[in-house]
Protein backbone atom coordinates (compact mmCIF):
# COMPACT_ATOMS: atom_id res chain seq x y z
CA UNK A 1 0.00 0.00 0.00
CA UNK A 2 1.41 3.60 -1.03
CA UNK A 3 1.18 6.11 2.08
CA UNK A 4 1.81 9.47 1.93
CA UNK A 5 3.29 11.77 4.58
CA UNK A 6 2.60 15.58 3.71
CA UNK A 7 2.92 19.31 5.71
CA UNK A 8 -0.02 21.04 5.72
CA UNK A 9 -0.04 24.37 4.21
CA UNK A 10 2.44 26.09 1.90
CA UNK A 11 4.90 28.39 3.87
CA UNK A 12 7.58 25.88 4.45
CA UNK A 13 8.62 22.81 1.78
CA UNK A 14 11.85 20.51 2.26
CA UNK A 15 14.77 21.38 -0.87
CA UNK A 16 15.66 18.35 -3.06
CA UNK A 17 19.05 18.64 -1.58
CA UNK A 18 18.34 18.84 1.60
CA UNK A 19 16.42 15.75 1.19
CA UNK A 20 19.11 13.73 -0.50
CA UNK A 21 21.37 14.91 1.83
CA UNK A 22 19.64 13.81 4.95
CA UNK A 23 18.66 10.18 3.29
CA UNK A 24 22.43 9.86 2.57
CA UNK A 25 23.34 11.01 6.02
CA UNK A 26 20.28 8.66 8.63
CA UNK A 27 19.78 6.17 5.74
CA UNK A 28 22.92 5.54 4.55
CA UNK A 29 21.99 1.92 3.20
CA UNK A 30 19.44 3.73 0.60
CA UNK A 31 19.44 3.41 -2.94
CA UNK A 32 18.56 6.95 -3.78
CA UNK A 33 17.58 7.86 -7.36
CA UNK A 34 17.49 11.62 -8.14
CA UNK A 35 16.28 12.02 -11.69
CA UNK A 36 12.05 12.02 -11.60
CA UNK A 37 12.08 11.47 -15.33
CA UNK A 38 9.84 14.13 -15.48
CA UNK A 39 7.30 13.33 -12.91
CA UNK A 40 6.47 15.54 -10.31
CA UNK A 41 5.84 13.20 -7.51
CA UNK A 42 9.18 11.38 -8.77
CA UNK A 43 11.78 14.62 -7.82
CA UNK A 44 13.64 12.07 -5.29
CA UNK A 45 13.34 8.13 -5.70
CA UNK A 46 14.67 5.88 -2.99
CA UNK A 47 14.48 2.21 -1.63
CA UNK A 48 15.56 1.36 1.60
CA UNK A 49 15.72 -2.38 3.27
CA UNK A 50 15.23 -5.96 2.35
CA UNK A 51 12.45 -7.96 0.84
CA UNK A 52 10.41 -8.22 4.40
CA UNK A 53 10.81 -4.68 5.32
CA UNK A 54 11.85 -2.43 2.62
CA UNK A 55 10.55 0.76 1.56
CA UNK A 56 10.20 2.43 -1.43
CA UNK A 57 9.84 6.52 -1.44
CA UNK A 58 9.43 9.26 -3.66
CA UNK A 59 9.14 12.91 -2.74
CA UNK A 60 6.99 15.45 -4.22
CA UNK A 61 8.83 18.62 -6.51
CA UNK A 62 7.37 20.96 -3.58
CA UNK A 63 9.00 19.12 -1.08
CA UNK A 64 6.13 18.99 0.91
CA UNK A 65 4.98 14.72 0.04
CA UNK A 66 6.63 11.61 0.31
CA UNK A 67 4.67 8.39 -1.02
CA UNK A 68 6.05 5.72 0.76
CA UNK A 69 5.42 1.87 -0.33
CA UNK A 70 6.23 -0.97 2.31
CA UNK A 71 4.62 -2.65 4.90
CA UNK A 72 3.84 -0.62 7.89
CA UNK A 73 6.27 -0.45 10.69
CA UNK A 74 9.32 0.60 8.26
CA UNK A 75 6.80 3.31 6.60
CA UNK A 76 6.64 4.21 10.09
CA UNK A 77 10.11 4.56 10.75
CA UNK A 78 10.58 6.46 7.57
CA UNK A 79 7.34 8.85 8.82
CA UNK A 80 8.92 9.72 12.42
CA UNK A 81 12.39 10.41 10.50
CA UNK A 82 10.64 12.85 8.43
CA UNK A 83 8.68 14.22 10.99
CA UNK A 84 12.05 15.30 12.57
CA UNK A 85 12.70 17.16 9.43
CA UNK A 86 9.63 19.35 9.45
CA UNK A 87 10.18 22.20 11.98
CA UNK A 88 7.51 21.78 15.23
CA UNK A 89 4.94 24.69 14.27
CA UNK A 90 4.38 22.73 10.36
CA UNK A 91 1.76 20.34 10.41
CA UNK A 92 2.48 16.52 9.23
CA UNK A 93 -0.57 14.37 8.18
CA UNK A 94 0.04 10.73 7.49
CA UNK A 95 -2.32 9.22 5.61
CA UNK A 96 -2.99 6.35 2.91
CA UNK A 97 -3.37 6.68 -1.19
CA UNK A 98 -7.41 6.59 -0.62
CA UNK A 99 -7.50 8.59 1.88
CA UNK A 100 -9.11 6.01 4.09
CA UNK A 101 -7.66 7.40 7.26
CA UNK A 102 -5.95 10.56 7.96
CA UNK A 103 -3.68 11.39 11.25
CA UNK A 104 -1.53 13.93 12.62
CA UNK A 105 2.22 12.96 13.26
CA UNK A 106 3.14 15.42 16.27
CA UNK A 107 6.69 16.40 16.40
CA UNK A 108 8.70 13.97 18.38
CA UNK A 109 6.83 11.22 17.37
CA UNK A 110 8.46 8.16 17.82
CA UNK A 111 7.93 5.21 15.12
CA UNK A 112 6.21 2.93 17.22
CA UNK A 113 3.43 6.35 18.32
CA UNK A 114 3.57 6.69 14.30
CA UNK A 115 2.54 3.46 14.10
CA UNK A 116 -0.10 3.77 16.20
CA UNK A 117 -1.60 6.06 13.84
CA UNK A 118 -2.03 3.46 11.48
CA UNK A 119 -5.72 1.50 11.25
CA UNK A 120 -6.09 -1.58 12.98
Amino acid sequence: MTYLALVEGDDWSLGRDALVEALRRDWPASVIEEDGRGDPARDVAWSHGDAISEVEGTAHESGQCLYLDGQVRPVAEFVAWYRRLVPADQTVILCDDTYSFDAVVEPGADPGRVLSLFPA
